[in-house]
This record gives structure tokens, sequence and C-alpha cells, in this order.
């Protein structure tokens, strides 16, 4: 049997198919190539920050708000950690005039902050609130 010659519209889906194919390699190189870039990128992000060195814990204590509740005043504390190293059981005292108050964060991340709060019989705002930080440990 003999072969019957294509026709000009089979000739033209045929080019078409192939053009198609011809622009899906480069798409995929395209899409690889930003693949490559994301994971590179990523890996040195991860690659800097490991061989960074380990920033000490140092801690910023600020009173953020005092407010009035039925057991006495509350004084909202926001504690900050600028070292990278996190800390474990931080302990604060507050004190106000001749009232003193204690708080214990379990934990306060590197480079992060958390909240505590102080419980004051009476109003602090007389004698504004003085926060420290007394001690914490290596989690």
């Amino acid at each position: 049997m003999a072969r019957k010659p294509a026709t000009r519209a089979a000739k033209s889906a045929s080019a078409a198919a192939r053009k198609t194919v011809a622009a899906r390699p480069v798409l995929q190189w395209i899409g690889a190539g930003l693949g490559m870039l994301v994971t590179l990128g990523a890996i040195g992000v991860i690659l800097v920050e490991a061989m960074a060195p380990a920033r000490p814990v140092a801690f910023s204590v600020a009173v953020r708000e005092v407010r009035p509740t039925e057991g006495g005043w509350i004084a909202e504390v926001e504690v900050g950690n600028r070292g990278s190293t996190a800390a474990a059981g931080v302990t604060l005292e507050g004190m106000a005039g001749e009232q003193t108050a204690a708080a214990t964060l379990d934990y306060v991340p590197g480079d992060g902050e958390a909240t505590a709060f102080l419980r004051f019989p009476r109003d602090p705002r007389t004698a504004p609130p003085v926060v420290v930080v007394t001690g914490w440990s290596e989690p």
C-alpha cells in the first residue's frame, strides 16, 4: 500500500506542534533556573546564619501600660532580647516606690521579645515602676 501525501492542514498542524514542543524546553529551563536561584539563596542565608558568631543575651525592658484591675494594678512589661542567644527562666523585679512585684518568663527568644505582667497592690503611676532583669538560664 502506498502512503497518502500529507495535506496542507496536516502539515500546518504538524508545524504548530513542533513550535510548541520547541518552546516548552525554554520555559522548562527558565523554571529550572528560577528554582536554582531560590534554592541557592536559601542555602546562602542558612550558611551566613550558621557561620555568624552568637551574640550574647542583651535585654531591654519597657513598661508599656499600667491599668487597674480588681486585684490591684497591673503593669504590662515588654522584655526584648537583642542577642541571638535565647534565654529561659527570665526573672523580673519591678519597684514602684516602696512596692515590689516579680514575674518569671519561661522563654525569651534570641532577637525576639516576650511580655510579662507585674501586679502592684496600689497605683504605681505615682512613682513610675522601674523593672530590671535579675536572672535567666540557658535553655
